[in-house]
């Protein structure tokens, strides 16, 4: 019987879900992400213990004999793509089309996608965007208005002319917020020049996949973020754009739903989060959290590898977990970072669950507006 396993983020995102895709992928023949873009931060130690840092790549790329796939549910920035194939390649790791496909079927991320995030951030306060796209892209494929990779593979000239249109259309938005005037010409031919490196990884990954899946290929799913983060089951609206659940691979690769029967859920002893939104056992002892923080020039140091900000930090919260083991169908859990638990001190606290408006709760709410009237049961 064809198969795929999963592995998840089942708390709030910087779980540690690229370490165990690494050492998965020794047992894989396809490394495959369904979700999200470059707002990911997945990190891989090399064996001579030089850092690999990930945003959209899969985590299988260190792996000669892996082929990895970004597929339909993703979505591509070409500029960063190719700094980031750029940055795979400066480490000695080669990156071809064979190794590595990109779905004709994914979202492209256009510059004024970021240059509209940007403006929005500015009015809405801290809740933890990446200043990549994501949530424009995303809102345009949901309008039915967006551009897919396939793009590439036709009438380049069309595809330019709507990248620069859409930098000018923000450009009044700019203005009125005091922002600085951006070089379109030069944000053009960037895009220009990433899509051309871009258009050979473009493959039909759905048709890919499923032929491999026939031919009893091993496929490991790489989600992106976290449960928390997810559009539907997370903490709304301080939440990601995409389907972090087991629910989204199948959509996100174009494979049948039944294919899926391992559901691996990644869990970090220190528990932490990046950005605004609720957190009921976020820590506030400032000793604590300088111990916890580590050193900050260090791989494991509490800093997201995508953003760069210093993380909020919490007691491990079982109530939360609960919801995504329901959620994702857990089958195994990989828990990360159990060398940290000493920092905690001769003891540590353990949220059981919460209560809300004087009731006990064994589980978490799906919700931000619920998760700010918890409080939690250690």
């Amino acid at each position: 019987m064809v198969s795929i396993k999963g592995v998840f983020g089942q708390q709030r995102g910087d779980e540690g879900k690229g370490r165990v895709v690494d050492m998965l992928a020794k047992e894989c023949d396809i490394v495959a992400r369904f979700n999200g873009g470059s707002n990911a931060g997945h990190t891989v130690v090399l064996p001579d213990g030089r850092e690999l840092a990930l945003h959209i790549v899969p985590s299988g790329i260190a792996h000669d004999d892996t082929v990895n796939v970004i597929g339909n549910g993703t979505i591509v920035d070409p500029v960063r793509f190719t700094e980031e194939v750029a940055h795979i390649e400066s480490l000695g790791i080669k990156v071809t089309p064979e190794k590595l496909k990109v779905s004709v079927a994914a979202h492209l991320v256009l510059p004024h996608y970021k240059l509209l995030e940007e403006i929005r951030e500015l009015g809405r306060g801290a809740q933890g965007s990446t200043k990549a796209g994501i949530a424009d892209t995303y809102a345009a494929k949901a309008q039915r208005a967006g551009v897919r990779v396939e793009r590439v593979l036709g009438d380049l000239d069309h595809l330019y002319k709507l990248v620069q249109d859409g930098i000018d259309s923000v450009a009044p938005a700019r203005a009125e917020h005091k922002l600085p005037k951006v070089d379109a010409k030069a944000m053009v031919d960037e895009f220009a020049a990433a899509i051309k490196l871009l258009k050979p990884f473009a493959t039909d990954t759905s048709v890919y996949l499923n032929e491999r899946l026939k031919a009893g290929a091993n496929i490991l799913a790489e989600g992106a973020q976290a449960f928390l983060l997810d559009i539907d089951h997370g903490m709304y609206p301080y939440v990601t754009s995409s389907s972090t659940t087991s629910g989204g691979v199948a959509p996100g690769l174009g494979i049948a739903p039944q294919t899926l029967d391992r559901s691996v859920g990644v869990v970090k002893a220190v528990q932490s989060h990046v950005g605004g939104g609720p957190f009921v056992t976020e820590i506030f002892d400032e000793d604590l959290l300088q111990v916890l923080h580590g050193d900050m020039s260090t791989i494991d140091a509490e800093k997201g590898t995508t953003t760069g900000r210093v993380r909020r930090l919490g007691y491990l919260d079982i109530a939360g977990i609960r919801r995504a083991n329901m959620v994702n169908g857990t089958t195994e859990i990989a828990l990360t970072k159990l060398d940290w638990v000493p920092r905690y001190g001769k003891s540590i606290k353990i949220c059981t669950g919460y209560t809300y408006r004087g009731e006990k709760l064994d589980m978490a709410p799906d919700s931000a507006w619920a998760l700010e009237k918890c409080e939690p049961v250690y």
